[in-house]
């Protein structure tokens, strides 16, 4: 039988230590964008590792010529211009700003002329096009241009990049380099989206898969939109086991415990005020420790939750105005004195991930009464929601209250539910 190790693939080779590694000579016409001769790729201890890394290693390595080769047409098309028609010409070429009608375009067109022949016919077709080759979009520079975008408000930014970060090294650990950086976004399949999927579960809960997943779907939506491309988001509408509500994910917390609490909380002020505005709201821990000054209306009794300086909201129905209990207003009250309409109402959590904070030490306070790992302090937003409920709330009225999407197109108009009405039914909440 022959040894399969005397037969090596093309681009493989055995090093003295008895590893294997892809050897692949640069093409002559790429060196001036890869300042090298040779690229290698380490393809592993074993002949047989090695066999089994090859293709994906192969493919990653003509993906990065063709990539090159773009780019050194570009490059070379540039240079040529810049030579032969001047810094004005080039500029404009490299901008890609050149109008059809302008007269300048015959200097392009009589430049290509001069070209072919002499020069790659890629080359003489942007010089006589006045246009570079388009980068291809990838999953990378979706991730990128979502970023860009979202970050137009500095508020969160930090965290976000962290997130797509995270998303993009995941991509590649799942799909490979290759189909991450270089491959073109039309070439995306569902399969790949439901490649990365099965390797998020392996290693996180469902829910928290949807969270991630729901990331690069919007990335994508934006992306197609802004770029007016014709193809569907193969991340849309992927089926993830598991996921999803579930009446045992976290309790309501009952009166019994919420009246056991109040006493561990009364000795600090803010501790309070918080634990009482968001038993008596419903509303997230980041939407109260968010809230500026402006944003407390004791003439009115309620809160405005919107956006501000502080913090996004995390859906368009979020933005709304909640009725204020009588002991939430006084203590909403005493958190405002001395402060300006813009200060943070809670100034010492008016920072990045300040909600993380706030979360801790409020759930280190519950956890002297409470051991139920099911209740949390998100637990009062359910308590909220039971409440109404068997209160006999009307359905579209405790979303109201909430800020609970509808999912109905009708819900986008006018300015939502009167005040008088929602207080009405969360004083049968209060009063019980």
């Amino acid at each position: 039988m022959d040894d399969p190790i005397s037969k090596l693939p093309k681009y493989v080779f055995r090093r003295v230590n008895g590893s294997y590694r892809y050897k692949r000579n640069v093409p002559k016409a790429l060196r001036e964008v890869i300042p090298k001769a040779t690229v290698y790729r380490q393809l592993g201890d074993s002949y047989d590792e090695a066999i089994r890394r090859l293709p994906v290693v192969h493919a990653e390595v003509e993906a990065l010529f063709d990539q090159e080769r773009s780019t050194s047409n570009s490059v070379r098309a540039k240079s040529i211009v810049r030579e032969r028609l001047g810094e004005w010409h080039a500029e404009v070429f490299a901008e890609g700003v050149v109008d059809p009608e302008w007269d300048v375009t015959d200097d392009f067109r009589e430049l290509a002329m001069e070209l072919e022949g002499s020069t790659p016919p890629e080359v003489v077709r942007q010089v006589g096009s006045a246009r570079l080759s388009p980068e291809p979009m990838t999953l990378h520079k979706v991730l990128s241009d979502y970023y860009a975008y979202k970050c137009d408000d500095s508020v969160g930014d930090k965290a976000l990049k962290t997130r797509i970060e995270r998303i993009r090294k995941d991509l590649v650990i799942a799909l490979g380099k290759n189909r991450v950086e270089w491959t073109p976004l039309a070439d995306i399949t569902r399969a790949d989206a439901n490649t990365f999927r099965d390797y998020l579960l392996n290693r996180m809960a469902p829910n928290s898969v949807v969270r991630t997943v729901g990331v690069i779907k919007a990335a994508m939506n934006h992306v197609i939109i802004e770029n007016d491309l014709e193809q569907r988001n193969v991340f849309q509408g992927i089926k993830i086991k598991g996921a999803g509500a579930s009446k045992d994910d976290r309790l309501p917390m009952t009166d019994d415990q919420l009246e056991m609490l109040l006493p561990e909380y009364q000795a600090n002020p803010t501790a309070y005020a918080l634990l009482v505005t968001l038993a008596d709201t419903g509303a997230r821990l980041a939407e109260i420790v968010g809230l500026e000054v402006q944003d407390l209306d004791l003439a009115t009794g309620c809160l405005h939750i919107r956006h501000n300086s502080l913090r996004r909201l995390k859906t368009k129905s979020s933005d709304r105005n909640i009725p204020l209990s009588p002991r939430a207003t006084e203590c909403l009250r005493q958190q405002q004195v001395g402060l300006s309409d813009t200060n943070p109402l809670f100034p010492q959590y008016a920072r990045p991930r300040g909600s993380d904070a706030a979360s801790a030490m409020l759930m280190k306070r519950l956890r002297t009464q409470i051991t139920d790992k099911k209740v949390t302090i998100h637990s009062l937003r359910h308590r909220m929601k039971d409440k109404l409920r068997n209160t006999g709330c009307p359905e579209a009225i405790s979303l109201a209250i909430l800020g609970h999407s509808t999912n109905t197109v009708a819900a986008n108009y006018g300015s939502g539910y009167a005040l008088e009405v929602m207080l009405e039914h969360l004083e049968k909440v209060w009063g019980e």
